[in-house]
């Protein structure tokens, strides 16, 4: 027997509990929701295993949705056909658009679980056929792994055409041996760091220019929810927040590449920039559930997306798991989707000690990127002795066991110059000890180990308002 809440508009309602409730159907209506809280809230207390919405029930988004998948309930969406698109990248198991159809699947759910002898599985993907609706409603499989399953044409191809996330494009078909432009998908780095301003931000602007130097393609981010600053760094406007423009479009299921390049501007050739939030008080409008799709439409649209993130970091799902909102949801998103994890700290005896502690941090969250790479930034000896390298290697090494941090020497003259005209380190001191380090970084993110020519800021940059 599967629970099921409802929480339906219209006339309708009644008729689907009616059909739901009836003898030898397999379901059984647990709750008749008047909103989305008391769909989240029935679902966290475990009073049913399916709950099935209106889609343009206020509040039906996809932090609502993953909210479900989390407390292990499964979700079907009753939508309009001009809105199964869009309901399509909610990350509901099904979407249909009639009761007939909400009815057909739901029904169909209970046979599929008396055939495998148990239950349906609280997560399913829509994998299995459904039955055909009766009322000629469309079914429309989604889900988390719905998302993940390759296309069948061409192999794995990646298209760089608008549309859900990782969806390929076909060759045109009037010519038979035509090659699918494969666009490889994107490398997603996260700039993260322990408290004490140690520069997180300033090693992701020179990552991100310095990548774009090296002719990839970078999309720069301000994940920061604490105490985002690249808009002052690279000397733009911070009247608005596009990043939490980005989150709401990706929430209603409306993010694609080219709404994220309208709101990414071009400031030197080859890098564009996704400005923060505009105060720290609103992070709650960066919801893990929407960065998640923000990261994988950013693949699609850049070499590299490098995301400049705040220092906190929650701690991993337990016991004790809440279904709200958490503080640093921006930086535990970006953390568990990076290809690289880039973790800064100063190289001063405080901040030492703050970036191992920070490095048991993330063991401790369970953040297991492919790469991660260790920053000591602006390294000095009156800070940390007479040979700053070696001691800062050793310490790392015994106390942290890295043994191939990157070190960026301290450069105060050239940050300051740079902060105060709004440029990187490449264009007001491209000599600069700090930034040939990054440099070199960028190089090893990028996948070069010999030097190549590299545009140039100064003749195309663009005009920036201040």
């Amino acid at each position: 027997m599967i629970g099921v809440l409802v929480a339906l508009t219209g006339p309708e309602e009644t008729d689907v509990v009616r059909r739901l409730d009836a003898p030898g159907s397999g379901t059984r209506v647990v709750r008749r929701c008047a909103d989305v809280p008391e769909v989240l809230a029935a679902a966290v207390a475990g009073l049913g295993e399916l709950a099935v919405l209106a889609a343009d029930l206020p509040g039906v988004d996809r932090p609502a949705v993953t909210g479900l998948r989390a407390a292990g309930v499964d979700c079907i969406l009753v939508a309009a056909p001009e809105e199964l698109e869009r309901c399509a990248a909610l990350g509901a198991t099904e979407v249909v658009t009639s009761t007939d159809a909400l009815v057909a699947a739901v029904l169909d759910r209970t046979v599929r679980g008396r055939g495998s002898g148990g239950a349906p599985d609280g997560h399913g993907t829509g994998d299995a056929p459904s039955a055909a609706p009766p009322g000629g409603g469309t079914v429309h499989a989604t889900g988390a792994r719905a998302r993940e399953r390759p296309d069948p044409e061409p192999d794995g191809a990646v298209g760089t055409e608008v549309g859900t996330p990782g969806r390929a494009s076909p060759p045109p078909v009037d010519s038979p041996l035509a090659v699918p432009d494969v666009r490889p998908p994107g490398r997603l780095v996260a700039v993260w760091g322990p408290p004490g301003a140690p520069g997180r931000t300033t090693v992701a602007v020179s990552l991100a220019a310095e990548l774009a130097l090296l002719g990839r393609s970078a999309l720069l981010v301000d994940a920061d929810t604490e105490a985002p600053s690249v808009t002052q760094t690279l000397g733009l406007l911070d009247d608005s927040s596009a990043v939490a423009a980005v989150a709401r479009h990706a929430s209603h299921g409306r993010l694609d590449a080219p709404t994220l390049l309208s709101l990414c501007p071009r400031v030197e050739p080859g890098m564009r920039v996704l400005t923060g939030l505009t105060r720290a008080d609103r992070w709650r409008e960066l919801p893990a559930a929407a960065l998640d799709v923000l990261w994988e439409v950013a693949r699609e649209i850049a070499d590299v997306t490098v995301v400049d993130l705040g220092p906190g970091l929650d701690e991993a799902a337990g016991a004790d798991q809440t279904y709200g909102p958490r503080r640093h949801q921006a930086a535990t998103s970006a953390l568990g989707a990076a290809d690289v994890v880039v973790v800064v700290g100063s190289g001063e005896p405080v901040g030492m000690r703050r970036l191992v502690m920070a490095l048991g941090q993330l063991t401790e969250a369970g953040v297991q990127p492919p790469e991660r790479v260790v920053v000591v930034n602006r390294l000095r000896a009156s800070a940390a002795g007479p040979a700053p390298d070696e001691a800062v290697q050793e310490a790392l090494a015994r106390f942290g066991g890295v043994t191939d941090a990157v070190i960026v020497p301290d450069d105060r003259p050239a940050t300051d110059r740079a902060l105060l005209q709004g440029r990187t380190l490449a264009e007001v001191a491209p000599s600069s000890a700090a930034r040939l380090a990054l440099e070199q970084l960028a190089r090893r993110l990028a996948g070069e180990s010999r030097p190549r020519p590299r545009a140039r800021f100064g003749l195309l940059r663009m005009a920036r308002s201040r």
